[in-house]
């Protein structure tokens, strides 16, 4: 009997000096402090992350952190960030912390249906949230030939070429951001986005029509800079599918702009169109290495369903106008009335 007792004792007092130490228990630093921030790095490794909270005093034990985060099962899906906890600085708090990442601080960001890679760069910098140094080295530089940082992509977008940045792949949308999140956490959210936009349905007409999602999304892209009317668009995308088909260059002013680096002017100069940048489709037939700015699921629907026209030529006017013609004669006199 005395035996028994003194298990059941011992027993007692092991689960209460757990309890004291994951619930009552606090580290031996911060003892003036209200509050404590800890951040948790990018695919950081709990082992990892014990050792380093352990050593800057935000838990007593490393091996008592990792055991008790196991037991909660968040060992293996504690997501990168700041954290914040208030007195008492208990191990219950941390863990319930890092199980509960949505308490973090959040911002909201809008990324326009039409932007390139250089106008969220410029939106990434006039918010402070990174800079546009920092963008394009994640995802690549707008008109060159450079394979972005960033290459674990969804697997629907394993038919992008390598060398050509993610212009294109990121969803122009609103979103919910952590305020401490990284910018290739973000860049990966736009990227996570622009593939769940695909339904099973559109990968059936993808499949159904023999093109590929880059050629897509290159064609949306310069659709979505193009015109504006869900109904202009459909007509506009079949016109440049049938260019590309019969190797015409597709002469988009929008694909001479994204070479150039110009913006706020619908008109391209003899300069421009001669300049030698393979985005350049007045220089160069077929389509471009890839898009030329990120479209909206619109303008990629209307890419996937074309309207069957017959023309061949179109411009848009200065109010947004856009006028059609069968032949280059046609198109010229367009010109010379709406564009001079």
């Amino acid at each position: 009997m005395g035996v028994r007792i003194f298990f059941v004792a011992m027993l007692l007092g092991v689960c209460g000096w757990f309890l004291r130490e994951i619930f009552i228990a606090e580290p031996k630093g911060n003892s003036t402090a209200s509050e404590i921030n800890f951040s948790v790095l990018p695919g950081e490794s709990v082992s990892s992350l014990a050792a380093r909270l352990e050593e800057e005093q935000v838990v007593r034990s490393k091996a008592l952190f990792k055991r008790y985060a196991q037991a909660r099962n968040i060992d293996k899906n504690i997501q990168s960030g700041t954290y914040t906890i208030v007195r008492p600085f208990t191990l219950s708090r941390v863990i319930h912390a890092l199980s509960h990442p949505e308490s973090r601080e959040e911002r909201t960001i809008t990324i326009i249906p039409g932007w390139d890679l250089r106008d969220i760069a410029d939106y990434f910098e006039s918010e402070d949230i990174a800079s546009s140094t920092e963008v394009y080295r994640l995802v690549g530089e707008p008109a060159r030939l450079m394979a972005p940082t960033i290459n674990d992509l969804p697997h629907v977008f394993s038919g992008k070429p390598e060398n050509v940045s993610l212009e294109g792949y990121l969803s122009p949308n609103t979103y919910r951001i952590y305020t401490d999140a990284t910018t290739e956490d973000i860049m990966q959210k736009f990227v996570l986005a622009r593939a769940n936009e695909w339904s099973a349905e559109m990968f059936g007409r993808l499949a159904e029509s023999g093109r590929t999602m880059h050629e897509v999304l290159t064609i949306a892209s310069i659709v979505e800079r193009e015109v504006r009317s869900d109904a202009d668009r459909a007509k506009v995308a079949d016109i440049f599918w049938r260019r590309f088909d019969a190797g015409w260059g597709l002469q988009a002013d929008s694909t001479v702009h994204y070479a150039v680096g110009k913006k706020g002017d619908v008109f391209t100069t003899k300069e421009d169109r001669a300049r030698e940048n393979l985005w350049n489709t007045y220089k160069f037939a077929g389509l471009p290495p890839g898009p030329i700015s990120n479209p909206g699921l619109p303008s990629i629907m209307a890419t996937l369903y074309p309207e069957k026209n017959s023309f061949w030529y179109f411009l848009t006017t200065v109010d947004g106008e856009v006028k059609y013609a069968k032949t280059i004669e046609e198109h010229g006199r367009n010109v010379a009335k709406y564009l001079r």
